[in-house]
């Protein structure tokens, strides 16, 4: 008998409200807290702690693929945005082509060799627009992929910006316009050559575009600091103070409006923003409207 009363006693907790005894974890009162076995009440703990582990957890993961939505969401509104651009730049040289070659068959048949001539250059030029275009389309392409080749080389701008001058020859010839540069022949730039290529190439077709018959359009550097600062200059239309906020912008609401010069915007000026971006630089434009505009980016020096 005495042996079962030490047995129970070592084996036995005492409840710390109404101090009665539980007996291998039964309680003897309705309250079910009031009687537990230590070590049930330490298996209890750690799987609260569990939980509450398995709450946070769940919690991060509700987080993250709220996250992951949105940004699949940016990334289609912005191709969607993109698309529409493309669709507006192609309309454009194609449906000049199409034109042209109705004007060269009228030609053809009246023996008009001057005229048709004339035609011809117009629908080179269009053709090498169309041709720039896709050039943009394949340089964003490869913009997008993470693991796109960013490789700065050492690059005298007055060999590439002659390159691209001489291939905006037809453009300029047919609006008769002044296109020059100012830039030193010992400056160099420390740069990707195929992105500071696009940049050069889209500004100068941009300010063709924009100027006048007979106009000028003239390109400088100068050097600031560890920086080469380049502005392509011209005297034509010039672009609004409210155009000029959405001007370099996707997801500006001004990237395909109706009128004017916004109605013209493409996807030249964001990639221009984008590959200036990635060199870490900055690219601006200062513009009135009706006085021209002059579109300002930067390049590392190369020393």
């Amino acid at each position: 008998m005495e042996s079962k009363q030490h047995f129970l006693a070592k084996n036995l907790t005492r409840n710390p409200v109404y101090n009665i005894p539980a007996v291998n974890g039964d309680s003897h009162t309705p309250d079910p807290e009031g009687y537990v076995i230590d070590g049930d009440n330490s298996k209890e703990r750690k799987i609260m702690q569990r939980l509450k582990e398995l709450e946070k957890i769940n919690a991060g993961l509700e987080k993250t693929i709220e996250q992951r939505k949105d940004e699949i969401a940016e990334i289609i509104a912005s191709n969607k945005k993109y698309i529409s651009i493309l669709a507006h730049d192609l309309k454009s040289p194609f449906s000049s082509i199409y034109g042209v070659l109705g004007l060269l068959k009228d030609c053809i048949h009246e023996n008009n060799l001057d005229e048709m001539e004339e035609y011809i250059d117009i629908a080179s030029s269009s053709a090498l627009n169309t041709t720039n275009l896709i050039e943009n389309i394949l340089a964003w392409a490869t913009s997008q992929k993470k693991d796109t080749g960013f490789y700065p080389v050492r690059i005298n701008l007055v060999r590439l910006i002659n390159h691209e001058i001489e291939n905006s020859s037809l453009s300029v010839k047919l609006k008769k316009l002044s296109l020059e540069h100012s830039i030193d022949p010992e400056l160099h730039v420390s740069a990707d050559l195929q992105m500071t290529k696009t940049i050069i190439r889209n500004l100068i077709n941009n300010a063709i575009k924009f100027t006048n018959p007979h106009g000028n359009i003239t390109i400088s550097a100068i050097e600031v600091n560890s920086l080469v600062e380049i502005t392509v200059m011209d005297n034509g239309i010039g672009v609004s103070p409210e155009d000029q906020l959405g001007l370099f912008d996707v997801d500006s609401s001004q990237v395909i409006p109706d009128d004017g010069f916004r109605r013209r915007k493409g996807l030249g000026l964001l990639l221009c923003r984008e590959f200036v971006n990635i060199h870490g630089g900055t690219i601006r434009v200062e513009s009135q409207k009706g006085k021209g505009s002059s579109f300002i980016f930067t390049l590392p020096k190369h020393d």
